[in-house]
């Protein structure tokens, strides 16, 4: 990891001399230089090599950097919007060719405008967000998830949950995260709302407070699955939504059990501990979750307001989350107040519509606001308590 961490540390010790010298200036020429000569190092012998910035953490493939815990530069590219640097073997990258993308990173980190980042691609480098075709997208000949031929799946999903509890069990336990039964859950979850050729929603509700983070996860995929579909979503991208919005809430398994059955009111400390949920969660992602670089980003923006003005965690500088947070964005608040908790009663979906219109354009992008009024008329929804032993 020497080569990864001395060709970051040079490449922000590039950005600041752009920043304090004028063209030509010899440190500046020399911090170019010297990151040319660490670019070269850390080129891998065949295939890519990827940088991630994800809240404040450098890493490389799956793996954080700890020698890097400290460095700056990790949040101001990932608060501009730069989450992703990608170098490839071949063709090897050329001096003319890392001065443009260090001009094209210089001028996006001089941007506060939070308009969206457009993917800069240089001769075998890259730079941009995580995004949906980067890793998640499989264009491989696949069956559609929704083909109304699947074997009908049990009413009950009593499997999928069950996977879905493993799989936080696993998290909590500092395990890689399963990416086969993962998909496995979600095609089964995609399996179950288009039974018998119907468009359904066989939503789970819970026995005990403590299914509530298994039944949730399952209810926001199959929700997320149905409005990427009404949106207009391919096969491919709806299954890597429903992926993502499974893996939404996975850092809670960080939260302990008393805070998230609670009945009361939380404390400062206690809501200060829910509230990193979504950090650890992209952190994990990141760190044990190889192919889920859309769901580290979900879990990581799931709760903040399409206006940037509200919601956890915050931006440095206010920016448009990326459009599948938005999308389970909607469907997280929906399920969670269509929800009995230890501190009220669920809400009915009437009310719960309501408010999503009403938050449309502050706390819910407009459009996807729409949509979801349009499925809940056109799919027939269904609440089935989990078994006990869910």
């Amino acid at each position: 990891m020497k080569a990864a961490v001395e060709f970051l540390t040079s490449l922000g010790q590039a950005l600041a001399g752009m920043s304090l010298y004028a063209p030509g200036h010899g440190m500046r020429v020399a911090a170019r230089q010297q990151l040319y000569e660490n670019l070269l190092r850390v080129i891998p012998s065949r295939g890519v090599v990827r940088f991630s910035f994800l809240h404040g953490d450098a890493i490389v493939g799956s793996e954080v950097l700890s020698a890097l815990r400290t460095w700056d530069w990790s949040k101001k590219l990932s608060a501009a919007g730069i989450q992703r640097i990608e170098i490839d073997a071949a063709p090897e990258p050329t001096n003319a060719d890392l001065e443009e993308l260090l001009q094209a990173l210089h001028r996006r980190l001089q941007t506060k405008d939070g308009s969206a980042m457009k993917s800069i691609a240089v001769r075998g480098l890259r730079a941009g967000s995580l995004a949906l075709y980067e890793t998640e997208r499989n264009d491989s000949p696949t069956e559609s998830i929704i083909d109304g031929s699947a074997e009908p799946c049990p009413p009950s999903l009593i499997e999928e949950t069950e996977a879905v509890r493993w799989v936080h069990d696993e998290a909590a336990r500092g395990k890689a995260m399963p990416l086969t039964e993962v998909e496995g859950v979600v095609h089964g979850l995609a399996a179950a709302m288009h039974r018998d050729q119907h468009v359904l929603m066989p939503l789970l509700t819970l026995k005990t407070f403590d299914q509530y983070t298994t039944t949730h996860s399952c209810n926001v995929s199959m929700l997320s699955m149905g409005l990427a579909e009404q949106l207009g979503f391919a096969a491919a991208d709806t299954r890597a939504v429903g992926t993502a919005a499974l893996l939404h809430d996975i850092g809670k398994v960080r939260v302990p059990a008393e805070i998230l059955v609670k009945a009361g009111r939380l404390t400062d400390d206690e809501m200060a501990q829910m509230q990193r949920h979504p950090v650890e969660g992209a952190r994990m992602l990141s760190e044990r979750g190889r192919g889920h670089a859309l769901a580290a980003v979900v879990a990581y923006e799931h709760h903040i307001w399409t206006n940037g003005e509200g919601g956890y965690p915050q931006f440095r500088y206010p920016r448009r989350c990326h459009y599948a947070s938005r999308v389970v964005h909607v469907c997280d608040v929906y399920d969670a107040l269509c929800t009995r908790r230890p501190y009220r009663e669920a809400w009915p979906r009437e009310r719960t519509i309501a408010l999503l219109q009403d938050r449309a354009g502050i706390e819910f992008d407009v459009e996807i606001v729409d949509a979801f009024v349009a499925m809940s008329l056109r799919t027939k929804e269904s609440r089935t308590p989990l078994d006990a032993g869910g």
